[in-house]
Formats: structure tokens, sequence, C-alpha cells
């Protein structure tokens, strides 16, 4: 049989809406509740090079049953963070923001892929949310430069620590951040950061999700604009600088997937 290899693209676009509720002068209650929109095309490369017609049908039956041309949207999982903030730690106009919480889980979920896949049943590896409520723990600090230029630096991690009602348990993961932040006016500021994400694999009743595990770094320039209503409005730009899947896809010569570059586009609401 001529080679031939699945091949899948997805556009995804994460719109999150944010509120915070300050409860005194030092702590802060915050919630963002991102809805996702994530379209699949599904192709099958080399299948032109097979002549065989039943031998064709049987390759896109198989596709079907685990890629298909779609487009799926839905609520993910929403974070509920407590934020204890300080001004002057290590200077006059510096603060220090550490945030605890845990993920809610609004995401759908879905069975077990691997298993669905090997009954030949049509399944989907694409979940908005774990199914678990899982512990959040965020330390974010700034600090001024020169004018309206401050610097900001952060540490982020994730951690499910059991399984969901399908046997699924979600990647711990850890995010590194550093980058600035320049006002521009009362009303229009520009931000650019650096940022590293390292995920564990996930797992299926125990055993390894080959289709997690991913080590990534990534640049991104962003805008917030002031609206009316104390409405802040946030759209960034982020493109990929290097990954790394933790599967050992060697034998294929790359790894399984590929990341393109992100937009995200935030809306905060204060009272």
């Amino acid at each position: 049989m001529a080679a031939h290899k699945h091949e899948v693209e997805m556009n995804v676009v994460r719109f999150g809406i944010g509120l915070k509720y300050q409860l005194n002068k030092h702590l802060r209650l915050e919630t963002v509740v991102p809805y996702e929109i994530k379209d699949q095309d599904a192709n099958v490369g080399g299948l032109e090079n097979i002549d065989d017609p039943e031998v064709r049908r049987k390759i896109l039956l198989y596709q079907e049953i685990h890629h298909r041309d779609e487009t799926y949207q839905g609520v993910s999982d929403t974070d509920l963070l407590i934020a204890y903030h300080k001004h002057g730690i290590f200077g006059q106009n510096d603060m220090l923001t550490a945030k605890i919480g845990t993920t809610i889980p609004f995401g759908k979920t879905e069975n077990d892929p691997w298993k669905l896949g090997d009954m030949g049943i049509e399944h989907l590896h694409i979940q908005f949310g774990t199914g678990t409520f899982n512990p959040i723990a965020d330390l974010r600090y700034s600090f001024p430069v020169y004018g309206g230029l401050r610097a900001n630096a952060s540490v982020r991690s994730k951690y499910p620590f059991y399984e969901n009602s399908k046997n699924y348990r979600g990647s711990w993961d850890v995010t590194y951040t550093g980058g600035l932040n320049y006002r521009i006016t009362d009303w229009l500021s520009l931000q650019t950061s650096y940022l590293e994400l390292y995920q564990s694999y996930a797992h299926w009743d125990g055993e390894i999700d080959i289709n997690t595990g991913l080590r990534f770094s990534m640049v991104s320039l962003g805008t917030s604009i002031a609206t009316p209503y104390n409405f802040p409005l946030s759209i960034t730009f982020m493109l990929p600088m290097q990954q790394e899947t933790l599967y050992d896809d060697s034998a294929s010569g790359n790894d399984a997937f590929k990341l393109g570059a992100l937009v995200s586009i935030t809306a905060l609401y204060s009272f």
C-alpha cells in the first residue's frame, strides 16, 4: 500500500470575559469565562497515490472515524481565583500579586477516544475542559522602569489531581512569562512578552495520552484600550518560537503537531 498520512489543521479563536471584584484593600475575587471556537480541517496526504478504490474507501472511512472537517465551539473551564496584591514590596511603585484558586469544570468533555477508535467508533480528541476542579497558583510581579514603561514577570501552575467520571486526568502545567508594558496615554497601552510553557501528559484510565505533553515558547504583542463604562478591552497576538512534544514521534521525522499563531481577545469589567 502506498504511504499516506492524516493531516489535520485547526484554527482556534478564544474569547475571554473576566470579572474582578475588590473585596478590600488587598484582596480581590477574579473569574475568567472563556469561549472557544475550534475549526478543524482534516485531509489524507498521499491518497492520490493509491489506485485501489476499495483501499481508498477504507482510508477515508478511517479518517471519518478519527478526524473530520468540523467546527466545535463552547465554553471552556472557568478560572475562579482570589488575588492578594500589595504595592511597595521592593520599591515605591512596584506591585506583587499572588493568586490561588481553581478551575470550574464547565467545559464539555469526551469519552476515551483511544478505546472508541479501537472499536471503530467515531470519536473526538478535542475537549473544552477536564471535568475536574484543578487547583491554580499564580504569582506576578511588576515594577516601573522609566516613565510609562513597566516590566513584569510571572509564574503560573495548574495541577489536576484526580480523574473525571470518564477516567480522564488532565495535564499539569507551569507557565513562565516576562514582559514590558508601555502606557502611551490614559486610555491606550502596549504590551510585549515572552512565554514558556511545560505541559505534562494527560491520562485516560491511567494510560498516557500521546496527543498531550508539550514544551513551547512564544512571543506576544498586544494592546489594551480603555473603553467607556470601565470596560477595558485587550487584544494580543502570539507567535510560537519553539515547540517540542513529549511523545517520541521521531519515526515520522517531526512532532505530531505544530502550534500556529494565536489571537486572544479579553474584556474585563471591574466593580
